[in-house]
């Protein structure tokens, strides 16, 4: 990994961007972050967004896109994403009704990522998918695997990759390593935040804070093709220290 491949997905700071979008940018790119991930635009347009980037030269490297806005507003999305002049297009959760679905809903659901990967592909954007922990339980139905396996199993790679968030899979009783290994080619978005404690008592932390395997993760990463590190905490304890934390230890780990 390199410190140029460090981005930090803007839900972590989402109480920020909510009370000052564009103030929040600027301290980022203060701060050395030179790349973000988008989750919502608060009330600014894209275009508005994109010239407060150019001035903190940060760099939009992606953006979660809703599933809802996949189904109804794709030449809407994408034109937005155009303007940001991101590369990546990701969608960050499955609705209630689509999660760990049977076998006929699962061809259904892996049809529609298709779909959307092949009209990225045809836009200039690689169309991803972001997991939880609740991928990595038994798909229903079947005798053995998870509903991670299966829906990468039954997408494209060539249409539809993987940003893989080390620590759900981790929540999820995987090893984010391994997981990164074996599907080598297709992650080219890694999502980092470190794990304090287990069970009850798991926590996300800054990278760096708790007891991942950070070398480990990233040399994987690395060997993979990953593109980008995306700092991402869930329930940060103070949010601009936090991502403070997290790019100062990658800056240290960056080889």
């Amino acid at each position: 990994m390199k410190a140029e491949q460090v981005a930090l997905q803007l839900y972590t700071v989402r109480a920020e961007t909510a009370r000052d979008f564009a103030g929040t940018l600027r301290a980022l790119g203060a701060m050395g972050y030179r790349a973000v991930e988008f989750a919502g635009f608060g009330n600014l347009s894209a275009g508005e967004l994109r010239a407060v980037l150019d001035e903190a030269g940060i760099q939009a490297m992606g953006a979660h896109v809703q599933f809802n806005a996949w189904e109804s507003n794709l030449d809407g999305v994408f034109a937005d994403l155009h303007t940001l002049g991101c590369a990546h297009a990701v969608v960050p959760a499955l609705p209630p009704e689509w999660r760990n679905p049977d076998a006929a809903r699962l061809r259904e659901l892996a049809g529609r990522f298709n779909d959307w990967g092949r009209r990225s592909q045809a836009e200039g954007l690689r169309f991803s998918y972001h997991n939880h922990a609740f991928e990595f339980v038994p798909l229903a139905g079947a005798t053995s695997g998870t509903f991670y396996e299966a829906l990468a199993g039954a997408t494209d790679p060539a249409l539809v990759g993987l940003e893989l968030d080390v620590f759900w899979a981790q929540a999820g009783g995987h090893d984010p390593v391994a997981l990164i290994e074996r599907y080598a080619g297709r992650v080219p978005l890694i999502h980092v935040k470190d794990m304090t404690g287990s069970g009850d008592t798991r926590a996300d932390a800054p990278v760096g804070a708790g007891d991942l395997p950070w070398r480990d993760i990233l040399a994987a990463g690395d060997a993979a093709g990953g593109e980008w590190y995306i700092v991402e905490q869930d329930h940060p304890r103070d949010a601009m220290d936090d991502v403070r934390t997290s790019l100062r230890n990658l800056e240290k780990m960056a080889g």
